[in-house]
């Protein structure tokens, strides 16, 4: 009965829907605590002024922030600007408090990876401002599900 559900939930599926990315970004937190040694919170809400910003992972103890980019392939303009977008969040969060983060990105992808610690302007603030980009690598079985969920997806924003 389970997997009739699933697969029910799955052709009922809104086209746009983030279901794997979502999955992805589970399994690689889980991987970044071992890699780390600690446990972190997913996705807490820090208030910043009169709003907040919630990052894929955060100790407040440890002085660690993060963001993980489960995207596969070429990045294209959006998913750059995703991931300028959370480098902003983590440099905001330091100004505000005053102190200094262990910032990490980290990808699942080889082209992100290389996008990242390469010559891109991206590159260069992710260097210049101090963030450590790790690639975790992901099982084939999920890796195909993204893909599978990014042509979706395209299909859906053309």
């Amino acid at each position: 009965m389970g997997l009739k559900r699933n697969m029910e939930a799955r052709n009922n599926q809104h086209k746009s829907s983030s279901m794997e990315q979502q999955r992805a970004e589970e399994i690689i937190l889980k991987q970044v605590c071992r890699w780390l040694g600690m446990e972190l919170e997913h996705g807490p809400k820090i208030f910043v002024g009169s709003t907040f910003m919630q990052p894929d992972f955060y100790s407040k103890e440890e002085g660690v922030i993060g963001e993980i980019s489960a995207h596969i392939g070429r990045t294209n303009k959006a998913q750059d600007n995703k991931i300028a977008n959370d480098l902003l969040k983590m440099l905001l969060l330091e100004k505000l408090e005053g102190r200094n983060y262990r910032k990490i990105i980290v990808v699942c992808d080889e082209n992100v990876y290389a996008k990242l610690c390469g010559t891109s302007i991206l590159a260069q603030c992710v260097q210049e401002f101090g963030v450590e980009v790790k690639m975790m690598d992901i099982d084939g079985n999920l890796r195909a599900d993204i893909v599978s969920a990014q042509t979706r997806q395209r299909m859906v924003n053309a």
